[in-house]
């Protein structure tokens, strides 16, 4: 199958993609076809199956470890292109056929836009001040 990717987003698999196939089982052991080196990962954790519709679903396999899914806990879940998938300290977007996995959570993407209010506000400020200072409202 190999279209539906799971780009890490966050922890240990950040940055990278892993396509999916039929069925992908994701955990600590070196069994999975996921393998994810993280105390909070059950050593089979979750599986991911291609249903018959060809829809994704998730099912836990381990109930003393914590699976989120758009932030929420869950056992099974089917799976639609976006949902987040939480795991111990990994999480990752699940991207559909049609997508560009690889360039949808660079570095470049997730990089915080710098914000230059603060400094325009400043700038602003300085010229009122010479701007009075000049008019004589300000004196020395």
């Amino acid at each position: 199958m190999n279209t539906y990717c799971l780009k890490g987003a966050s922890g240990k698999v950040v940055n990278q993609c892993f396509g999916l196939e039929e069925r992908t089982v994701v955990g600590r052991s070196a069994s999975c076809d996921l393998v994810i080196d993280d105390e909070n990962v059950a050593p089979r954790h979750i599986e991911i199956i291609l249903d018959e519709q060809g829809g994704l679903r998730l099912k836990q396999l381990d109930s003393s470890f914590e699976t989120r899914v758009n932030g929420k806990l869950v056992a099974q879940s089917s799976l639609s292109s976006g949902d987040e998938i939480r795991i111990g300290s990994c999480r990752w977007v699940l991207q559909a056929p049609g997508l560009r996995p690889k360039k949808v959570l660079t570095g470049a993407a997730v990089k915080q836009k710098r914000s230059y209010l603060p400094w325009l506000l400043v700038l602003l400020l300085l010229a009122a001040a010479i701007l009075a200072w000049q008019r004589g409202w300000i004196p020395l």
